[in-house]
């Protein structure tokens, strides 16, 4: 029997129906996909140190790192450089990042020497004279040495990007001039709170006192110490010109930062991606090791104008102070772990 055209329609509108919201969900779901890709992806860096101001290298340099990633992703990545720091201790901060704790950023900057808890031999930076130069310096950072230190953090859950730096500490005095090893003889210096600086300071002759940084202008100013240890850049911050008159280039250690990221952040970016934050990471670790160097020499011309003598150390009597601290040197476990290897061997001979 013959059905005649308007029951034929009749009977397929319920299908004709659900082609049209078929369709219709597949065209929504391709909006959202659309519209998920568009999206960028938002990364977020810190340092862990809250107090640094816009003008300073480090933050001058994360600053790049976030536009250079935009620019070498074609906005596929967006990072928001934090005005602040991560809330809890260094140690805290680290385990926050490794984790992806709430409130914790994807990449951070942190000192070299937090990370020695996680791969020992990032403590070779603050031991002394284990780098002499900015060269020396560089030649690690940029060298094969460099990247296997940061490869060393992938059972960590970390991601090393590049290397940046506060540069090279040195010494600083009230009145004892400092000329020959003999002058550390008896000398009350405030040092870092670690054992690498306090045997040292020790082995040099010197008295190691540990101070809090908030405690060391008076401490200089009664007389309870005679001279203190710590980055050029830092005795004008704290106005130390006030209570000491000389500054002694000695070199003798280097404070090492590291920029890191999240494992899991990194393995969630497309190789492309991951490729363009990797390169904007190691232009931006350059640009603020640049930076950080000239606002050592600007910092001790500003020393130099409100009083400060700076005196460049005789050759002869660096190379006393290394030869004074060789055992440090041989007795830290880093070094014990590496024995003869290509680190252990570049660290005292970079070139």
């Amino acid at each position: 029997m013959l059905r005649s055209a308007m029951d034929v329609g009749a009977r397929s509108l319920p299908a004709r129906r659900a082609l049209a919201l078929a369709c219709g969900m597949a065209l929504g779901a391709a909006q959202i996909g659309a519209q998920a890709v568009g999206a960028p992806i938002e990364l977020g860096v810190a340092d862990y140190r809250s107090y640094l101001p816009e003008t300073h290298s480090l933050r001058m340099a994360l600053h790049a790192f976030a536009r250079q990633v935009e620019t070498n992703s074609g906005g596929r990545l967006h990072v928001r450089v934090w005005p602040g720091a991560p809330a809890g201790s260094p140690q805290d901060q680290i385990q926050a990042l490794r984790t992806a704790a709430p409130g914790a950023p994807d990449i951070m900057v942190v000192a070299a020497t937090g990370l020695a808890g996680l791969s020992p031999d990032f403590e070779l930076f603050d031991l002394p004279y284990a780098l002499r130069d900015d060269a020396s310096v560089d030649a690690i950072f940029d060298g094969g040495v460099g990247q296997r230190l940061l490869a060393s953090l992938a059972p960590a859950g970390l991601v090393g990007l590049g290397w940046m730096e506060n540069g090279f500490r040195q010494l600083s005095s009230s009145q004892a001039r400092i000329q020959g090893l003999a002058d550390f003889k008896g000398l009350a210096v405030r040092t870092l709170p670690t054992a690498v600086s306090t045997q040292a300071f020790s082995a040099w002759g010197a008295r190691p006192v540990s101070l809090p940084a908030s405690g060391v202008h008076a401490a200089l100013r009664s007389g309870t110490v005679q001279a203190q240890e710590g980055f050029v850049t830092q005795l004008l911050d704290s106005r130390l010109y006030e209570v000491q008159r000389h500054v002694w280039l000695t070199n003798h250690s280097f404070g090492a930062q590291v920029l890191v990221m999240n494992a899991a952040a990194w393995r969630g970016l497309s190789e492309a991606d991951a490729r363009a934050l990797k390169e904007a990471a190691i232009a931006a670790s350059r640009e603020q090791r640049a930076g950080s160097r000239a606002e050592a020499r600007q910092a001790l011309a500003e020393l130099s104008s409100r009083g400060m003598q700076v005196h460049r150390m005789p050759p002869r009597t660096l190379e006393d102070l290394a030869d004074a601290t060789a055992d440090v040197r041989r007795r830290h476990p880093a070094f014990l772990q590496l024995g003869s290897s290509p680190v252990s061997r570049l660290m005292q001979n970079p070139q």
